[in-house]
């Protein structure tokens, strides 16, 4: 992986997220590298079950991925919602599986791993590395300095199996989802937290990764235009800027989502008719009304909303940016919900690496 690149997209592997990298230019790819997740099988509520097999979910994620990144960068992959029992028809490890679609189709791939993931799991990412020769992620959470009494111990156990040193490897602290408190005091967790690491200067790159957005906006009014504070953005900022620590981490986050994939049976779900738009230091929610009562025709009168807002970047500013204005002008439909993460995603993208090129420049 370069060192070049300026930012981390953690997306999940869903159309929306799909759409917003497969908008983006060639030379813009250049600057970030994505990290996909493989979502859940959806649940089916009705009969209580999987929705598919995991067969039938993993079909189409080579194709997506060629299509989406194409073959010039690398990206990473990570199948931790994938459930550890499960296993193709013919017996193959889904990671084994992902990677070698991927593989087949030219896409540079490095497999995420974790302090505890599955044997197998570990065993399909050692193989990968073999074969492709782009190390692999390593993935913390806050959690795992609190499960290991020797964390240290721990890591060198895990890049030990996958055969594999910390300069072949890519680190990234995963803070997850933040709660408050925020300002100071998490800065100071999350450099005591980065202290602890071992071999800090040896990774490849190191990454910190986390996000404030909440896990949904049943707390927006409708009708509202209500700013959500990107609390890892000023975290890291602040990192930065005053040199907290010994090695500066590559910035990650998640978008304009929250970490947990989304688990709402949809037979009592209400959404609405939102845009969510990033800004310099907070989220802008602009909310309609719920789409079961009012229609997806919403999204013409929230666009325009959006365009007549001092935050709106201009039409030119990203794909998303371009069809708000269309969508707000009636020359594009209200689309639907994939539409609009995708939306969302392609302007967020877009905003980071402008924010990102910005401070490297200064």
């Amino acid at each position: 992986m370069s060192h070049l690149h300026l930012y981390i997209p953690i997306l999940k592997g869903r159309a929306g997220e799909f759409g917003a990298l497969q908008a983006m230019s060639l030379n813009d790819k250049q600057g970030i590298t994505p990290l996909i997740e493989i979502p859940p099988i959806p649940w089916d509520y009705k009969d209580n079950k999987p929705e598919k097999t995991i067969d039938q979910h993993l079909l189409k994620v080579g194709s997506h991925l060629e299509r989406s990144w194409g073959q010039d960068s690398a990206l990473f992959i990570d199948s931790l919602w994938i459930g550890e029992a499960e296993r193709m028809a013919g017996g193959e490890h889904p990671v084994t599986h992902l990677l070698r679609k991927a593989r087949e189709r030219a896409v540079k791939t490095i497999p995420v791993t974790g302090l505890l993931r599955g044997d197998e799991y570990q065993l399909a990412v050692r193989d990968s590395i073999a074969m492709d020769r782009r190390g692999a992620c390593l993935r913390l959470q806050r959690e795992d300095f609190n499960e290991f009494e020797d964390l240290d111990s721990q890591i060198s156990t895990v890049l030990e199996n996958l055969a594999i040193s910390p300069s072949e490897c890519d680190l990234i602290l995963d803070l997850r989802a933040l709660t408050l408190p925020s300002g100071p005091e998490l800065t100071a967790n999350v450099c005591r937290l980065i202290n602890r690491l071992p071999h800090l200067n040896q990774w490849r790159s190191f990454m910190l990764a986390g996000t404030a957005f909440p896990v949904d906006l049943m707390g927006v009014q409708p009708s509202q235009v209500c700013p959500i504070p990107r609390h890892e953005w000023l975290m890291w900022s602040d990192l930065v800027m005053n040199k907290r620590v010994e090695r500066l981490p590559i910035f990650a986050d998640y978008a304009i989502a929250h970490p947990q994939p989304s688990e709402v049976d949809p037979r009592i779900m209400r959404a609405s008719a939102s845009i969510r738009y990033t800004t310099e230091a907070s989220w802008l929610i602009l909310k309609g009304k719920n789409l079961k009562d009012y229609g997806y025709k919403q999204f013409h009168l929230v666009s325009k909303h959006l365009l007549n807002n001092p935050a709106y970047s201009g039409p030119q500013f990203s794909w998303g940016d371009q069809y708000v204005q269309e969508c707000a002008k009636g020359r594009a439909s209200c689309g639907n919900l994939t539409t609009w993460r995708k939306v969302g995603t392609s302007h967020h993208i877009a905003y980071v690496m402008q924010q990102l090129a910005n401070r490297v420049a200064s």
